[in-house]
């Protein structure tokens, strides 16, 4: 790739969402890309497939695949290279998989396109496909449909997909981002296996540094649709060079001596720059604590220069050019003394959830049990924490806890009330104290709906303030989660995945509510942002009270957020305690694998990996 620049046309004006991007990848490599959400990583992805959006005014710059140069080919021969030659696994799986076609004929459509395969033999190849994405039974799943996977399974059926051609080269936007961290390792393995064996090249795009550091070669750090830092991954993890990089690995949570439940991460103060208003110099500059605004980085734009052997970096003041002394605002995390829980408010006995299909007769039937017997309670102020694998009813749970799906039996008390059974209108009357962050952010979103539109949804329904006070209000949330009062006009395809999912956040804060059920909310956002929000939800949950049952498959970010904590299998809980205890002193073989699993964002870990292919 060379020089890539990509300019979108947006309401008149012109964006460049991505200004110069220039590497090589060789057969059998893996280069990874980080940066926050907007930085360009996934449109470059998208440039190389020919699949941009129609409102991509210009594209420039070459990229030279198989000495054939991608963005001069037209629609028929960028399509019989997309798939074959070059694979995919798209970021969002429930947006890029077809609603109304089962899973097994949308990965026949694939084979019978490219392979000329009859019926049967694409069957035969699908199923086998599945399998080795590590779909259980998959020989009677073929045939069911998106909705009825869940997250982690839906990733798993796209990533057969896009390794159904054994392609060349395969492109993983977030290819993990909604697996726990068991069908994590299990997917990385499998992506592992094709390289090996195919001498498979790899771009991987993701936030998760322990996913980069397990599986790249060469890092690429991108910022405001530029490349800021690039170098071998061994190089990079050991000595980051430039302060967004440094800063980056400042906000991630850790599994091993974090935050903690009481404590804060470290954040990149602002935002980063619209790129409708691109600043004049260095990018980064209002962010940067180094930075010697207005002079030198207010003003001139820097050059991509080499600091070391193969090390690249886009800075007037990288690491080995700074003074031993850091500033002042670097690394800063704090303790606040712990609030003592108040009264009961949610409150959970023998919950079950059990879903029949199969046959026509009673006797065919199968049971899926979801939800099978859990009990818990969660107090004000306090936080409990689910984890479990894809499929142990972690996302259920959180459905039927605001009887959003009506459990099969069982009691669910908010705040002394029964819930199951309660009248829809009374349930309206409850639902501005009970809200919910969901997994999915761009199936959760009215695509019809500006972002103001929907932050402001619910304050409407309700009939909470003037039209001026909910717009007052909007701007309030959006400044909160990190997007700024431009995006309100914009529409959620016009976002990023991690822009949308603080789209669904704000919208759950915007009726102050008192209980908030939190699925995945930070699994699709950068380490950056995923620090501030866990820092606004620990805030609003020290000034107003708040409760969080929060559900993840990140287990540093669990701990970090949890005052107690709960393990799912299979639709139970199997162990339960305060966080400090579970993570510590686990006491079932399930939970000290889950555990084990954690991809490990330390060299020694990049080093394994590379020294391994």
């Amino acid at each position: 790739m060379r020089g890539l620049q990509v300019e979108f046309s947006l309401r008149g004006t012109t964006i460049r969402a991505v200004d110069g991007v220039s590497f090589d990848l060789k057969q059998g490599r893996t280069v990874g890309i980080v940066g926050e959400s907007g930085s360009g990583k996934s449109v470059t992805a998208l440039s190389l497939m020919g699949l941009l959006p129609k409102n991509a005014s210009r594209v420039t710059g070459s990229v030279i695949f198989e000495q054939t140069d991608l963005l001069s080919l037209g629609r028929r021969k960028i399509e019989d290279i997309r798939g074959r030659r070059i694979g995919m696994v798209f970021q969002d799986p429930m947006s890029s998989l077809n609603p109304i076609m089962r899973v097994g004929t949308q990965l026949q459509e694939v084979l019978r396109r490219h392979f000329g395969m009859g019926g049967s033999e694409a069957r035969i190849e699908a199923v086998e496909l599945l399998e080795s994405a590590r779909i259980p039974n998959a020989s009677a799943r073929i045939d069911d449909y998106p909705h009825q996977f869940s997250g982690g399974m839906r990733q798993r059926v796209m990533i057969a997909m896009a390794v159904a051609c054994k392609p060349r080269l395969l492109i993983a936007d977030e290819p993990t981002t909604a697996l726990d961290v068991t069908v994590q390792a299990e997917i990385l393995d499998i992506l592992r296996d094709l390289k090996k064996h195919h001498q498979m090249a790899m771009i991987l795009i993701t936030h998760d540094m322990g996913v980069i550091a397990e599986m790249a070669n060469e890092v690429i750090v991108m910022y405001a649709g530029q490349v800021v830092e690039r170098a071998p991954a061994t190089e990079f993890f050991r000595r980051p060079e430039h302060p967004y990089s440094e800063a980056l690995f400042g906000a991630m949570p850790q599994l091993e001596g974090g935050a903690g439940r009481h404590g804060r991460f470290q954040v990149i103060p602002g935002q980063p720059p619209d790129l409708l208003t691109v600043p004049a110099g260095c990018r980064f500059a209002a962010r940067c604590p180094y930075a010697d605004l207005p002079d030198t980085c207010g003003s001139q734009v820097p050059e991509l220069r080499l600091v070391r052997p193969r090390h690249w970096v886009r800075s007037e003041h990288p690491a080995s050019e700074r003074p031993a002394l850091q500033p002042a605002t670097a690394g800063a995390i704090r303790s606040a003394s712990p609030a003592a829980p108040g009264a009961v408010v949610l409150e959970v006995r023998d919950l079950k959830k059990h879903y029949r299909h199969g046959g026509r007769l009673l006797a065919d039937e199968h049971v899926v049990r979801a939800i099978d017997g859990i009990s818990f309670e969660v107090r004000e102020r306090e936080t409990l924490g689910l984890v479990g694998e894809s499929g142990s009813g972690k996302s259920t749970t959180a459905l039927c806890l605001l009887q959003l799906v009506p459990p099969t039996s069982g009691s669910v008390r908010f705040k002394g009330k029964e819930l199951v059974g309660l009248p829809e209108g009374q349930l309206r009357g409850l639902r501005s104290s009970m809200q919910i962050v969901f997994q999915d952010p761009y199936a959760s979103l009215d695509p019809r709906m500006s972002v103001g539109d929907i932050v402001a949804e619910p304050m409407f329904i309700h009939r909470l303030g003037s039209r001026a006070q909910r717009q007052v209000r909007v701007r309030e949330l959006l400044d909160i989660v990190g997007l700024g009062t431009a995006y309100a006009s914009r529409f959620p395809h016009e976002l990023s995945g991690g822009q949308r999912q603080r789209v669904g956040i704000a919208r759950a804060l915007a009726l102050r509510p008192q209980l908030i059920i939190c699925d995945e909310p930070v699994s699709a956002l950068d380490v950056s942002i995923q620090a501030q929000v866990l820092n606004l939800l620990k805030d609003l949950q020290d000034e107003f009270g708040l409760t969080y049952v929060f559900i993840s498959h990140d287990l540093a970010v669990v701990r970090s957020v949890s005052d107690r904590l709960a393990v799912m299998q299979r639709g139970k809980i199997i162990e339960s305690g305060p966080a400090d205890t579970v993570y510590r002193q686990p006491t079932t073989d399930y939970a000290r694998r889950l555990l084990a699993a954690v991809p490990d964002p330390r060299p020694q870990g990049s080093a394994r990996e590379r020294s391994a292919l």
